[in-house]
């Protein structure tokens, strides 16, 4: 396989991590807590959406999903988190990790272990009145292979980036959502309404969750690790691009996806099980030569 083609798995590898990464972070900057049950919020989005692809067209189930994991997200942080807002980083972070475990336990219970495949054939890209998207072989540094759902996914999460900077830099509610990540007292004094901001980040959080395991569900497979296989990955990008920065955490997704399909190319084949742990290699490495990542945000204590 080129090196072309794994820069092209590396793109789409990274724009489905970019996704969940900026929700993550998002979370992390404005409720200030890292959220390990993030990953299973993935997973439910994913279920979702494999559940709707077989009666709906694919970009209807995967709005489906992403209402679904916003539901989903803000009733888990109101059961959960709220309660235990003001006990401090710590008691939120043991909690996430609880919770994590549960929704895991509970999703297996209920699907098994066994994965599915979102049939893209038959819950087609193709919506009426809308041209189809183009599916071919090009030559390019080598021969590669572009497939419409590499350019979905690379096409949607560079639609949701945009969408996203519209939101923090042109709403009131996205500004209200950075005037919080810098000093949430000042926001309250300024007269933002906290909580509403709160429970909006955890909407967002969910929407991107469920697209994001969408997204997996189309290029891999839906199963109920699917979130637990990306958490270190999501938390990789967002620390690499500077914990809390949604830009950074863009930025951090497309470096692990590259760096874990360019180390499927070059590893010995003997080695290329280890290309999932890279992420974890990154994340090492950045925590010891610049923890404040990309965007140079400073790393809190957890």
């Amino acid at each position: 396989m080129g090196l072309a083609q794994n820069i092209i798995f590396g793109l789409v590898t990274g724009s489905y991590i970019a996704i969940a990464a900026i929700g993550f972070t998002l979370i992390y900057g404005i409720v200030n807590m890292i959220n390990f049950a993030y990953g299973e919020y993935l997973t439910i989005g994913a279920f979702i959406g494999f559940l709707a692809a077989g009666v709906l067209p694919l970009p209807v189930a995967a709005a489906v999903a992403m209402i679904g994991g916003g539901i989903v997200s803000l009733a888990l942080a109101r059961l959960f988190f709220t309660p235990i807002n003001d006990t401090g980083p710590v008691p939120m972070l043991l909690t996430s990790i609880g919770l994590g475990l549960v929704l895991r336990n509970v999703i297996r219970l209920w699907a098994g272990r066994g994965a599915r495949y979102i049939d893209t054939q038959t819950t087609t890209f193709r919506t009426e009145g809308l041209p189809d998207l183009p599916v071919g072989s090009y030559d390019l540094l080598g021969d590669f292979f572009v497939t419409s759902e590499h350019l979905v996914v690379i096409g949607v999460t560079v639609g949701v980036f945009l969408i996203l900077h519209g939101l923090l830099t042109r709403t009131d509610v996205g500004i209200a959502m950075r005037a919080m990540g810098d000093n949430e007292s000042l926001a309250r004094v300024r007269g933002i309404d906290t909580q509403f901001i709160r429970n909006s980040v955890w909407i967002l959080a969910g929407v991107l969750a469920g697209l994001s395991g969408v997204l997996v569900g189309v290029q891999t497979n839906v199963s109920v690790t699917t979130g637990y296989a990306h958490i270190l990955q999501i938390l990789a990008a967002a620390i690499l691009g500077g914990a809390g920065s949604p830009y950074g955490a863009v930025a951090g997704a497309y470096v692990i996806g590259l760096v874990i399909a360019l180390s499927t190319a070059f590893l010995p084949s003997s080695m290329t099980g280890i290309s999932s742990a890279m992420a974890f290699v990154i994340l090492v490495a950045v925590l010891l030569v610049k923890p404040s990542g990309i965007a140079g945000t400073e790393v809190r204590e957890a």
